[in-house]
Formats: structure tokens, C-alpha cells, sequence
């Protein structure tokens, strides 16, 4: 685990915001030898256009195909849910479809979206791995001890994603640069796992050097999720 694979968990296809097929994400993965490929599509927000409950079976059929075609990449199927209860009726969201997938992601969790608190009624019913999506975790917990925050998550059992789009970043340093006191407390506690958030350019899809680095650079390889 985290040191024989290559893992980009989080990305998004033309079922939301995507510019590219599942298919193309796959083949992309395979050319540039990632082992791990969820495709995480927005799921039921009004924030942008995203994969609605009458597209899901379609959603997930093709990447079975993809699958297929593709052995040599774990490909897992997810979604990412948006937690501001203004875009997405959390307390509406299909937990019976969540549950086929393998994964699923939440975007700002204890900041612009809901607490882990008003998420656990719906993280107690999922089975899939649930994470937290792109958190500048420095600034949302600013004076919190970052053994209380592993904790934290630990205890809600979330993973936390280590993401490396460019609008992720704060005074020019990635999220996760700057919270590099937090990821180090997670080791042992929380699991991590690097998700390039995928949008707009296949080369983002093996684009995972510096994630990489910093993950060693920490010792959390042996805290990634696959």
C-alpha cells in the first residue's frame, strides 16, 4: 500500500464538469501507469452541472466498461458531494445508490458546507470510503492542536484527500503544503489518499509528482488509502 501504487482519486468527466469520458480518463490513467482511478463526478448540486440520479446506472455501466477495457487500472467508481445544504438536499441524496460505489467525496465539510456532525446521520448509513475533498485544513481548524484534528477525522472515519489542482492554494502554497503539521499527525491515524481533480487536461491525470514528494517527504506512505 503507497509503495507499488500510483493513486489519482478524485476526477470528473463529462457526466459533471469534466471535459473528458470515463473512457478517455481510463486510457489516460493506463498510458501514464496509474494503478488508481476514481472518477468522482459532482452528484445532485446546483453549484454546477453534475451526474443527476437518472444517469447514475448509465454512470456506473460505463465504467464497468471501462473497466474492462482497461485491467491494468483499479478503476473505482464515486461521486463528489457538495455539503452546502443550499446547492445539494443532503437529507434527500440516494443512500442505496451511494452504495454501489466505491467511494465517495465531500467538498467543504467545517467550512462554507455542513459540520461532520450534520454529515453523520448520512456518513452512518454509507459504506463506500468517504473523504474529504481539497480542505485547507490549516485555515478552517487555525488554532486547533493537529493531533485533536486527526482525531477529529479519525473518529468520523474520513480520509483526507492530499489535492492537487491549482485553485487549492493559499499565498501561492498548496493546501496541503501549508498543513503539513496536520498530515504528519495523521500518520497511523487517518488515511490519505492524492486526488488531482481532474477537470480540463488528460496530462492532469498522472500529474502526481509533487503529491508524491510531499507524501514521502512526511512518511505517510504507508497512510495511503490503496
Amino acid at each position: 500500500m503507497g509503495t507499488d501504487t500510483l493513486i489519482n482519486l478524485h476526477s470528473h468527466t463529462i457526466y459533471s464538469d469534466g471535459d473528458f469520458t470515463i473512457e478517455q480518463l481510463a486510457a489516460a490513467a493506463e498510458r501514464s501507469g496509474v494503478t488508481h482511478l476514481a472518477i468522482t463526478d459532482h452528484f445532485e448540486t446546483s453549484k454546477v452541472h453534475c451526474l443527476r440520479v437518472n444517469h447514475f446506472n448509465d454512470y456506473l455501466q460505463e465504467i464497468e466498461e471501462a473497466r474492462r477495457r482497461h485491467p491494468r487500472v483499479k478503476l473505482l467508481a464515486g461521486v463528489e458531494i457538495d455539503t452546502d445544504p443550499v446547492r445539494c438536499d443532503l437529507e434527500t441524496l440516494p443512500v442505496e445508490m451511494l452504495n454501489q460505489l466505491n467511494i465517495v467525496l465531500f467538498e467543504y465539510v467545517d467550512d462554507n458546507g455542513s459540520t461532520l456532525e450534520t454529515l453523520a446521520p448520512l456518513l452512518s448509513q454509507l459504506t463506500p470510503l468517504r473523504g474529504l475533498a481539497h480542505m485547507d485544513i490549516e485555515r478552517i481548524y487555525a488554532g486547533k492542536d493537529p493531533e485533536a484534528v486527526a482525531q477529529r477525522f479519525g473518529d468520523f472515519d474520513m480520509f483526507v484527500e492530499v489535492n492537487t489542482a491549482w485553485p487549492y492554494r493559499r499565498d501561492g502554497a498548496p493546501f496541503y503544503e501549508r498543513a503539513a503539521d496536520y498530515y504528519r499527525a495523521f500518520h497511523g491515524r487517518v488515511k490519505v489518499s492524492v486526488g488531482a481533480d481532474v477537470h480540463h487536461s488528460l496530462a492532469e491525470v498522472g500529474n502526481l509528482v509533487l503529491p508524491y514528494r510531499f507524501i514521502r517527504r512526511h512518511g505517510l506512505e504507508r497512510d495511503l488509502l490503496f
